[in-house]
């Protein structure tokens, strides 16, 4: 075990679960963060995946979405490097880029290009794969860990009477079809959108769970590049996002490891990206500015393009049921799942898990009872934040379908008018970057010093014209101001 890992397990040991088990499903992100946080609690971990899981850094099966873009927000990176110290630094060793979302990114958005200065907010990007790659090589490291891949949950085990989960039976891939089964005191289903939890529930006498859908229709595609030879961009995250309701396409380029790009469009309500070298550069030049088609026209593919779809943000709310046995959590996007445009996935799951460590924590010492009721209940809150800010940018469309929240409509305008503000306002530019990256509470955007900047700038200057996109950034960034 790397000393580091074994330094923070010591630090925040509690009374914990000595001599119990604890079983992990899935074993993707939250699922090794899950595994990372019950290694603490429990004396033996089972994290059990039905992929082949890969000693390097390759997209698998089981994440389709592996090989789009993804971005790891600041809150979420945080909260990792706390359960794995030197995480980043692993990571930059292997050709992480660091951006800073101010100095080092051009983002149009709402018709207008933000402020450019130096935030202090710091994302690192990286294929999913190589970030899967860091964090399983720790977790596999962990002594109390074991990770059986290429295996199956069939289905969960429970008391006689139904109120306890008492583990899982598995089927290993190995061509005997043979069936185990698993004791444990917790199970965490961390096994994605497609969670088999509300059947096996309903199959154990529990009502079906309450789901809420907000349907988006959003797709993606993506295609890695090598940069055109002497490119000289001031930027190193180049992202265009569209003016709802009229535009329904954005594009965003990313820096990789290898001295790469992966370039992620997207269209929302069936306005899908295609995957063919015309079609999707043709999706390119129809974006709301020209420049992300002139960074990519003349630069390399190195692969196919890949596309994968979202029909809806979903979430499932165990919060609201009744009754809800003892031993089972559920968390990550079994719990609630979003358009990832908005790349609040894996900072979420973080997010839960640290909620998990928190309830784990306040425990009677080698007793489970009542953990369940109450993380979902705890949960739902953590949860609601990011649910509110990804569906409520989704209901700009008017095809979108679900129940809208009372105050969408004022909502919708007053952050018409944030972003009107950061194109030339850097104070108001940061704290939006601050709410985006869950740094700060969405009502940080209202606090009375941002307020007044936002309705001044609108009154005094109206929409501030679109930058060209041969403007530089100091030309862009004139009136930005030391913070």
């Amino acid at each position: 075990m790397p000393a580091s890992v074994n330094a923070v397990q010591q630090e925040t040991k509690s009374a914990g679960f000595g001599g119990k088990n604890a079983i992990v499903i899935g074993g993707s992100m939250a699922g090794l963060l899950s595994a990372r946080v019950l290694a603490d609690h429990f004396a033996q971990v089972t994290l059990i995946e039905r992929d082949s899981l890969p000693d390097n850094a390759e997209p698998r099966k089981g994440v389709p979405q592996g090989r789009q873009g993804h971005g790891l927000l600041a809150r979420g990176e945080s909260i990792i490097s706390r359960y794995f110290p030197g995480l980043v630094a692993e990571l930059l060793e292997a050709g992480s880029v660091p951006v800073d979302m101010g100095a080092d990114t051009r983002w149009h958005h709402m018709g207008q290009w933000k402020t450019r200065m130096h935030s202090g907010i710091v994302g690192y990007a990286q294929t999913r794969p190589l970030l899967e790659q860091k964090v399983r090589a720790r977790v596999a490291a962990l002594p109390n860990v074991r990770i059986l891949d290429q295996t199956d949950v069939t289905r969960l085990e429970a008391s006689a009477d139904g109120k306890h989960i008492t583990g899982v039976t598995i089927q290993h891939r190995d061509g005997t079809h043979a069936e185990e089964r698993l004791v444990a005191q917790l199970v965490v289903d961390a096994s994605g959108r497609g969670s088999r939890t509300p059947r096996w529930l309903e199959g154990l006498g529990y009502p079906k769970v309450e789901e809420t859908i907000v349907e988006m229709g959003v797709g993606y595609t993506s295609r890695i590049y090598r940069p055109p030879a002497g490119f000289t961009g001031d930027w190193k995250l180049l992202m265009v996002f569209p003016t709802p309701p009229k535009d329904t396409r954005a594009g965003i380029i990313m820096p990789l490891e290898g001295n790469r790009w992966i370039v992620t469009l997207s269209g929302w309500h069936g306005d899908h990206p295609p995957t063919d070298d015309e079609g999707f550069l043709a999706f390119t030049r129809s974006l709301a500015v020209p420049d992300l088609y002139n960074a990519i026209k003349d630069a390399e593919p190195l692969e196919p393009a890949y596309s994968h779809k979202i029909p809806s943000n979903q979430r499932r709310r165990y919060e609201k049921m009744e009754h809800f046995p003892d031993g089972l959590v559920v968390l990550g996007d079994a719990l609630c799942s979003f358009n990832p445009i908005y790349a609040q996935g894996m900072t979420t799951a973080a997010l839960d898990v640290q909620t998990l460590d928190a309830a784990l924590r306040k425990q009677v010492p080698g007793d489970i009872t009542g953990l369940a009721d109450r993380f979902r209940k705890q949960v739902a809150k953590v949860i609601d934040t990011p649910w509110q800010m990804a569906t409520a940018e989704d209901f700009r469309y008017p095809q979108t379908t679900g129940e809208r929240p009372p105050g969408t409509s004022f909502l919708h305008w007053y952050i018409e008018k944030v972003h009107a503000a950061s194109a030339s306002d850097p104070r108001v530019t940061l704290q939006f970057l601050g709410v985006m990256h869950m740094l700060k509470s969405p009502a940080a955007l209202f606090a009375p010093h941002i307020a007044f900047r936002v309705l001044a700038t609108g009154a005094s200057r109206g929409r501030r014209p679109t930058i060209s996109s041969g403007q530089t950034r100091r030309e862009s960034a004139r009136e930005a101001v030391p913070l």
